[in-house]
């Protein structure tokens, strides 16, 4: 009889095991089959969502098909503490665990803002007005020179205001290195006329080769008195950078009575008429020396630098010749 009673115990302990490991099996099975949704889908997860709530919203993405087996796997695996809030793009056929993998690691999606170098800042505000991805109050801002281009990264927490103060912030820091590490020689009162002469060379030189060759033009004509005469500061005056001219300078334009126009003022315009680079600002800092004092389009994306007016005559013919050629 006792014989008996082990047996069946034993059994009946077998059967028990048997339970647990298709149980568990099942579970894992489950946890790790492929999701419902067949194409990739955006995953915003906010501070304080709780995780009912995130598995509501994983239905509604159709990411999982049951969100009682969502909210039981993170309870079995004392997930519930470990979820991290931010914005991640799930694949399609994510199973549970790749989702919990995601959403555990907190490896937020980065999306990428790019502000070409030389843009006016009503160009810069616009793009980051109408960038969708950016959350936040639309910015009005007017001020030139003072925003930093790059490919800025921002997640779904980012406001416009946020990304406007961090370009900000970058231009300050590399003007003010670069005004502290100048050319002791420069015929400059302070930071912002450097600025100012930066963006006149961002406009104008065609490559980085030649953004030091331009800047010690200007900086030796400032040094001889004789005025910039840089075309990009009239079409500055004619459209304060809100739009393109779209259209060749005539010489009516260069007779345009404006403070921005460098061929009828002497010295620098009041302000900036772009926001320069990093290398044009370095490129007025730490200028070639050299004798130019003229240049003109080569044609070829670069400029013919000259000494003297008889040389950048010829130059300038030659070029001329090149354009109707084409």
């Amino acid at each position: 009889m006792i014989a008996t009673f082990f047996s069946h115990f034993f059994y009946l302990f077998l059967a028990c095991l048997i339970s647990v490991y298709v149980a568990i099996t099942s579970f894992d099975l489950y946890y790790e089959k492929p999701g419902p949704s067949e194409q990739e889908q955006l995953l915003i997860i906010n501070k304080g969502q709780s995780v009912a709530n995130i598995a509501s919203h994983l239905r509604e993405l159709n990411l999982i098909e049951n969100r009682m087996v969502f909210i039981l796997v993170v309870r079995l695996k004392g997930f519930h503490d470990k979820i991290k809030f931010g914005e991640y793009m799930i694949p399609k056929t994510a199973s549970i665990k790749d989702i919990l993998d995601a959403v555990i690691t907190g490896v937020s999606v980065q999306n990428k803002i790019t502000i070409p170098e030389g843009l006016s800042t009503i160009s810069v505000i616009h793009r980051i007005n109408n960038d969708p991805r950016i959350k936040g109050d639309l910015i009005s801002f007017s001020e030139e020179g003072v925003l930093a281009p790059n490919t800025y990264s921002f997640d779904f927490t980012t406001n416009k205001k946020d990304l406007f103060l961090k370009m900000k912030n970058n231009q300050e820091r590399i003007l003010e290195a670069a005004w502290d590490n100048r050319d002791p020689d420069l015929p400059l009162k302070n930071a912002f006329e450097l600025l100012i002469l930066a963006s006149i060379v961002e406009k104008e030189a065609g490559n980085e080769e030649d953004k030091k060759k331009v800047a010690s033009v200007f900086l030796n004509r400032l040094k001889k008195k004789m005025r910039l005469q840089s075309d990009p500061t009239v079409v500055y005056s004619l459209t304060e950078g809100r739009e393109p001219l779209n259209r060749e300078l005539n010489r009516s334009d260069l007779k345009t009575k404006s403070p921005f126009n460098t061929y009828k003022i002497d010295g620098l315009p009041p302000s900036p008429i772009c926001n320069p680079s990093k290398s044009s600002i370095h490129a007025v800092s730490n200028p070639l020396k050299t004798d130019f004092l003229f240049f003109v389009a080569n044609g070829e994306g670069g400029h013919n630098f000259s000494k003297d007016l008889k040389q950048h005559n010829r130059f300038v013919k030659e070029y001329r010749k090149l354009k109707i050629e084409n």
